[in-house]
């Protein structure tokens, strides 16, 4: 299946070459106006599949709904970790590398 994009204006002159593409393709074909996107054509079946889809896909979790549900609005819920499970992070880089990022990476690249 591949997409489409035509003018509004290349609608009205040859529409019912476009539907007949629809239909025989299953191609979407995205009309525009004025450069941006307005509305989407496509094949009547592929429209129900779409609505029956929507209709039985679960409704997205949305910061409004979320608060309501007692559920976390973030796709990747954030995790609490207490400060002392990084201690371990602190012994990763040997003594004498100061926090300045680039002059650290170059002494460690240095040093292999």
């Amino acid at each position: 299946m591949s997409t489409q994009i035509m003018p509004v204006s290349d609608l009205r002159r040859k529409t019912s070459d476009v539907l007949n593409v629809v239909r025989e393709t299953g191609d979407a074909v995205y009309i525009t106006q004025h450069g941006r996107p307005v509305v989407v054509l496509v094949d009547y079946e592929r429209y129900e599949q779409l609505l029956a889809q929507a209709r039985t896909s679960p409704a997205p979790v949305t910061p409004e709904t979320a608060g309501a549900a007692g559920q976390t609005p973030y796709l990747y819920p954030t995790v609490e970790n207490p400060a002392s499970s990084l201690s371990a992070w602190l012994n990763v880089l040997p003594e004498g590398y100061e926090g300045d990022a680039l002059a650290d990476s170059e002494a460690l690249y240095d040093e292999l």
